[in-house]
């Protein structure tokens, strides 16, 4: 690296430290800097956790959530890489895949100290995707200021075989001054390289991807009284998606026709479902998916949508079929009248006698 002195017309060269030489630790300085400002890896990243600990008792550095919903698992080393940092972080990264939503969170709530509602609200707000793509990936961001050959080698292996693992050098530089810099790059993937990597990666993890278990498009040819019940069924189950999902059939069964996507968050959001219509958005994702859950044919047997996308996964232009209209007022009229008999408990705390 270079000071340019302009007055002079002269380069200055800055030289190159270590971390150990300046007395910078990996966990009390880099992994700080990393968390307050992760921009320095070269996109934008939402930690949401530090220092977690895994069954093992090891300690994941950071770890963090990118802009299309993916797990990002960064490990730090101060100088050297080592050899085996990146079987390390397979590892983590392994662990990690199974978080459910809540589980992640959990921990971004204990990060932040503030409660799982709070922490949800700002992941969903900071993400580009909906909620149900959360944690379909995970990512290996391996930092460190050199890299061992071995690493190198492993990871270029690795992303052939369709791992999301890169390599980000931080190097170090000290003027004579005393004043420090850190210039930070992406060594892989090449920048350069990277845009047609990733959509090569993608188009063969496409190719390769089968359905979704859990996505079914099939109807039940149940008798109008049995199919009731089993709406009225979906109506009571004790989940957080159920008044969303009553909402959603209020909107569609309003009139006989179809509703458009931006319709129907738009008639959520006015029922007060989300914060704002991105939310509702985001909601609505939530009902699509439930309304193509295997377990749901009854569903689909009133409800009409049109499907799009490799897996089904976008939906569009619903509508309660004719015949099934009065059927599901009739349902939402009876569990109504149900939910209005349920006593209702005070969230306030009484004071003690």
């Amino acid at each position: 690296m270079y000071r340019v002195d302009i007055q002079n017309k002269k380069l200055i060269e800055i030289p190159t430290a270590s971390y150990s030489e300046l007395n910078l630790r990996e966990r009390f300085d880099i992994q700080e800097w990393i968390a307050d400002t992760p921009e320095i890896l070269g996109e934008s990243l939402l930690i949401i956790a530090k220092e977690l600990v895994l069954p093992s008792g090891r300690r994941l550095d950071l770890l963090a959530v990118d802009k299309e919903g993916a797990l990002a698992i960064i490990e730090l080393k101060r100088d050297n890489s080592g050899a085996d940092v990146e079987w390390q972080a397979i590892k983590y990264a392994s662990y990690c895949s199974s978080f459910s939503d809540d589980e992640i969170y959990k921990h971004f709530a204990e990060y932040l100290g503030t409660d799982s509602d709070d922490a949800q609200v700002k992941i969903e707000g900071f993400i580009n995707c909906e909620p149900e793509y959360l944690n379909q990936r995970q990512r290996i961001l391996l930092v460190a200021k050199e890299f061992h050959s071995e690493v190198i080698s492993a990871v270029l292996w690795l992303r052939e075989s369709e791992i999301d693992i890169e390599c980000i050098r931080l190097t170090p530089y000290s003027d004579q001054k005393g004043e420090l810099f850190i210039n930070p790059e992406i060594i892989i993937p090449l920048p350069e390289a990277k845009d047609y990597i990733q959509k090569k990666e993608s188009k063969q993890k496409e190719q390769k991807q089968p359905g979704k278990s859990s996505f079914s498009l099939e109807k039940s040819n149940l008798e109008p009284a049995e199919l009731k019940d089993r709406i009225v069924e979906s109506l009571t189950r004790p989940s957080d998606l159920t008044p969303r999902f009553r909402a959603f059939l209020e909107i569609i069964s309003q009139e006989d026709r179809s509703y458009n996507r931006d319709e129907v968050k738009q008639g959520l959001s006015e029922a007060g479902v989300g914060n704002d219509i991105g939310q509702s958005g985001r909601y609505l994702s939530n009902i699509s998916q439930f309304l193509t859950k295997k377990s749901n044919p009854h569903l689909r047997q009133a409800i009409e949508f049109e499907t799009g996308g490799t897996h089904g996964e976008t939906k569009d232009n619903y509508h309660v079929i004719s015949g099934y209209r009065d059927l599901i007022q009739q349902a939402l009229e009876e569990t109504s009248r149900e939910v209005s008999k349920e006593p209702q408990t005070s969230k306030l705390v009484q004071p003690a006698s």
